[in-house]
């Protein structure tokens, strides 16, 4: 495959944006994820600990009352996570564009042609 064959192909199939739509989305990872001022873990690490502190209630003291603050905190929970999720498909998908052109590449074929 020639360098400007290789070129087209890669234009027509990845579009460079994208790379920086992941930046965005690694963004919507580190707000979720990354420690809060002064090192304070992030606040979903500690909605964990309250929802483990919920569950232990509901289930080894049998303190029912707890049960509905439980299940609202793990729905909020599974939120966040979703859309952590969603961020993570969408860089993983810009990620396997770009890989996916490996095939195409092989640097021992290419022409030594000037562009």
């Amino acid at each position: 495959m020639s360098n400007s064959e290789f070129l087209q192909t890669f234009d027509e199939k990845f579009e460079t944006s994208d790379v920086l739509d992941a930046v965005k989305h690694l963004d919507v990872l580190r707000q979720a994820l990354s420690d809060d001022e002064d090192w304070k873990p992030p606040a979903i690490r500690q909605d964990l600990l309250k929802l483990h502190q919920l569950a232990m209630a509901v289930s080894h003291r049998g303190d029912i009352s707890q049960a509905q603050a439980m299940f609202d905190l793990a729905f909020e929970l599974e939120d966040q996570l979703f859309d952590v999720w969603e961020s993570c498909k969408a860089i993983e998908k810009t990620l396997q564009a770009i890989t996916d052109l490996s095939d195409e590449f092989d640097n021992e074929d290419f022409d030594d042609e000037e562009e």
